[in-house]
């Protein structure tokens, strides 16, 4: 059902910088409490709801997670039965600047490259497996294209954006391994590959700062299409539940933790669930 909504109509060559390495944090650190800041949107609720329901085929639910095959017959992504309180892989963080200020996506998914043992560079997977453009960004949505430059004026992309990235280049490589959608999982889902050694690109905010204020455009086919301003992108590598906190690569901070509730509330409201890995 069509809604009534405040839109921010962009220029077509993308001038506001709105992506992830271009926001101020709230907060000089990460808070535990949750806060919001709603600025272009008149319904947030109602945008989240309808984003999931237009992207359902790109954000496949993992329910199964733990017992999945790949369709080579590879062994189980999972490979633990047993979640333990605590798990952390040891992950060099790569960082997006001074290169790529606003390309957190691609530098997240280089990070995982790099930990897989593909000594790639992260300008390299920008300029040559991010599907981006520049010109015309609002005929797109950023489940279908990297929106901007991410060297420059740069908003962002979603997950399909990355996999694709990611197919492509292994494809080059010639390589067996595979990136697995993860978009759709829960919290202990996401736990559980991790304890089996795989580390996640995952979509959450600048300083997982639960804040809802976003752009907005209408596609020529009459989409809507929804950004949050703080969108951010990060490998995440660790948990630990008795002390309530994750571990992640940020492009923008290094090696960071932060609260586990605070995380997954953004994650799973405002960011979609999306998340992915390669094994």
């Amino acid at each position: 059902m069509k809604k009534s909504h405040i839109f921010i109509v962009l220029a077509l060559n993308i001038t506001i910088l709105s992506g992830c390495g271009s926001i101020e944090p709230a907060e000089s650190e990460p808070s535990n409490t949750l806060i919001s800041d709603q600025t272009a949107v008149t319904d947030i609720s109602d945008i989240y709801v309808d984003n999931v329901e237009v992207h359902t085929e790109e954000t496949e639910i993992a329910s199964e997670i733990t017992t999945e095959m790949t369709t080579t017959g590879k062994a189980p992504l999972v490979t633990v039965s047993t979640l333990p309180e605590s798990f952390q892989i040891d992950v060099e963080p790569i960082m997006q600047e001074p290169e790529l200020p606003t390309g957190c996506e691609i530098t997240s998914l280089t990070c995982l490259l790099n930990y897989l043992g593909f000594k790639v560079d992260k300008v390299v997977m920008a300029d040559t497996y991010l599907d981006s453009v520049m010109e015309n960004g609002t005929n797109y949505s950023f489940f279908e294209k990297y929106i901007g430059d991410p060297h420059a004026d740069g908003y962002g992309c979603y997950s399909p954006v990355i996999m694709k990235a990611a197919t492509e280049y292994l494809a080059d490589q010639n390589s067996s391994l595979e990136p697995v959608n993860l978009s759709g999982s829960t919290k202990e889902e996401l736990f559980y590959v991790i304890a089996s050694n795989h580390p996640i690109v995952i979509w959450n905010t600048v300083y997982a700062q639960y804040v809802e204020g976003q752009y907005a455009w209408t596609k020529p086919d009459g989409e809507d299409v929804y950004w949050n301003n703080y969108e951010h992108c990060m490998l995440l590598s660790g948990y630990d539940i008795p002390s309530n906190t994750v571990t992640l690569c940020d492009p923008l901070r290094g090696e960071v933790q932060y609260d586990i509730d605070q995380f997954f509330a953004v994650y799973d409201e405002l960011m979609y669930q999306q998340a992915m890995t390669i094994y």
